[in-house]
């Protein structure tokens, strides 16, 4: 095939540089990248014309922690998210809308709920659910996903009895007499129940991972970051990911980090599996684990009590020792670990352990990651810095949870500083920004948004201090993302030689202003010099 140019536009090769008049890219990578007549000359007098029409290229967009897989499966879900003035009546009445299309040995699925949005504030019980059904199991998960409720048939059905003691890293929450309430308290807990139900078919699986791609490429990303695959449905996830690669059916890329529990099972199997390189466009890349849970749940482990609750400071799910030991199994195999911290205690004890891995450590950069970084401190970034270590941050988190964080959670103060991206920047931390999708949308401009502007949904402007500006924005979800994943020789940049993924805005989302940036949409998507999604006629 012959190259492509492209020009007529606004051409950024990176979030620093001026742009460029043209650029070539053909084989997959960018040819050249500079003047109208250097670029022509570069791409020859067949190459194919691209006239942007004043559109903008910037490099393909990197959403750097989603759980695709689960995302996908929920588009067949009760949807229990909270609409307005939403009661645990109202999650009863679409879970019950939903019984009839339950099959014979299935078991009913909602998702979404979050009990601080709810009238009664708090979550639903066995007993709630029971009402919808006592004869089909019922499970519902949290909007976190780091909660999930049962009610009595699905205990019985994954041997979640009374007498039952709780896993190593969650809870059985029982009620006063210790019966259990059906509430599955964090990671542990939580896929005690789900792995006890029946797992979707492959048809299913692979349905959710293309849907997911569908609507990452129509937002403008060219790669995602899956951050625990396996956590919906096991062994199928890998499975499926690797066969669509081998078949070329992936219109983007996937690196992909396995489920915690799930890794050392793989690397039994096959020790190399860290070391393997990409096939088509998948690749595993190290393996996810989790410290403590979500701030709006209470479970994010703080130094200093939640501001709705004075004596209750979350928890670690690992002691700093029993930490560092489970992750230099992912070290010492060469893969890196991925570590979900949202508390400010949590990221304290996981930095520790990243500098203590980096010690001792057989790899000469494992920049292992640490996901969310909700509540850093200065010393925590400088503790990552110093080890090597990256992040990705739950920018989302501003908009979606600003208000409540600071009204309820953790107050004016604290709150101020959550997910602190200007802090990373000025403390030389490699970072990428993330959605948490389906935990909120995935959509990567959006996600540019909220850094630039720390609005939350209530209006209001949190952390004014904590914004970056646009350029810096770009950055993050380009080239450091894709250092995150030590792939920065050849994704992130238009750089001649690099791989040629890139995206095409509606308007210069880094000349605009900042409250203006919520307003710039895709409308192309290149990866590897291919549209896999073009809805500008080019």
């Amino acid at each position: 095939m012959s190259a492509t140019m492209f020009f007529n536009g606004t051409i950024r090769t990176d979030a620093w540089s001026e742009p460029v008049e043209a650029l070539a890219v053909d084989q997959g990578r960018v040819l050249s990248a500079g003047t109208l007549d250097e670029v022509r000359a570069a791409g020859g007098s067949g190459a194919r014309q691209v006239d942007l029409d004043g559109a903008v290229i910037v490099p393909g967009l990197i959403e750097s922690h989603v759980h695709p897989i689960f995302f996908g499966l929920t588009q067949n879900w009760t949807d229990c998210r909270s609409t307005g003035e939403y009661s645990i009546a109202d999650i009863q009445d679409a879970l019950r809308a939903n019984l009839p299309s339950v099959t014979d040995g299935q078991w009913l699925r909602g998702w979404g709920y979050d009990n601080t949005l709810l009238t009664e504030g708090r979550h639903p019980t066995r007993d709630d659910l029971d009402a919808v059904s006592r004869d089909v199991p019922v499970v519902i998960s949290h909007i976190s996903a780091h909660f999930v409720v049962a009610n009595s048939k699905a205990l019985d059905l994954a041997g979640i009895h009374e007498d039952r003691p709780d896993p190593a890293n969650g809870h059985f929450i029982r009620d006063e007499s210790g019966r259990l309430t059906g509430l599955m308290w964090e990671m542990g807990a939580v896929h005690a129940a789900l792995d006890a139900m029946p797992q979707p078919s492959d048809a299913d699986i692979e349905q959710a991972a293309r849907d997911t791609a569908d609507v990452a490429v129509r937002r403008g990303m060219t790669s995602i970051h899956d951050l625990a695959v396996g956590i919906m449905a096991g062994d199928q996830e890998l499975r499926t990911w690797q066969a669509l690669a081998a078949q070329g059916n992936m219109p983007l890329r996937v690196t992909g980090y396995i489920r915690a529990d799930l890794a050392q099972e793989y690397l039994n199997d096959s020790p190399d599996l860290f070391a393997r390189p990409a096939s088509g466009n998948y690749r595993i890349a190290g393996a996810k684990f989790w410290s403590d849970g979500s701030i709006q749940g209470l479970s994010g482990a703080l130094k200093e009590p939640y501001s709705c609750l004075d004596t209750e400071c979350g928890e670690l799910l690992y002691s700093p020792e029993e930490l560092v030991d489970i992750l230099r199994h992912i070290d010492d195999a060469g893969g890196q670990c991925a570590v979900h911290a949202n508390g400010d205690l949590a990221i304290s004890t996981v930095a520790r352990a990243f500098a203590a891995l980096r010690e001792t450590s057989g790899q000469k950069d494992p920049r292992h990651r640490l996901e969310h970084l909700q509540m850093a401190s200065t010393e925590d970034i400088a503790s990552l810095v110093a080890s090597g270590s990256t992040a990705s941050i739950f920018a989302n988190h501003i908009y979606y949870w600003g208000d409540r964080h600071r009204d309820q959670f953790i107050g004016a103060d604290r709150a101020s500083r959550i997910d602190p991206t200007r802090d990373a920047q000025k403390g030389g931390l490699h970072f990428g920004m993330h959605s948490d999708c389906p935990i909120t949308p995935m959509d990567a401009l959006s996600t540019f948004h909220t850094a630039v502007t720390r609005r939350t949904s209530g209006g209001s402007t949190l952390g004014e201090d904590q914004r970056i500006d646009q350029r810096a924005a770009l950055h993050a979800l380009t080239s450091d993302s894709a250092y995150l994943t030590h792939d920065e020789d050849h994704l992130g940049t238009l750089r001649a030689g690099m791989d040629a993924d890139l995206t095409v805005l509606d308007r210069d989302i880094v000349r605009s202003a900042a409250e203006h940036t919520g307003d710039v949409s895709a409308v192309a998507t290149v990866v590897g010099g291919e549209f896999v999604y073009n809805d500008g006629g080019f």
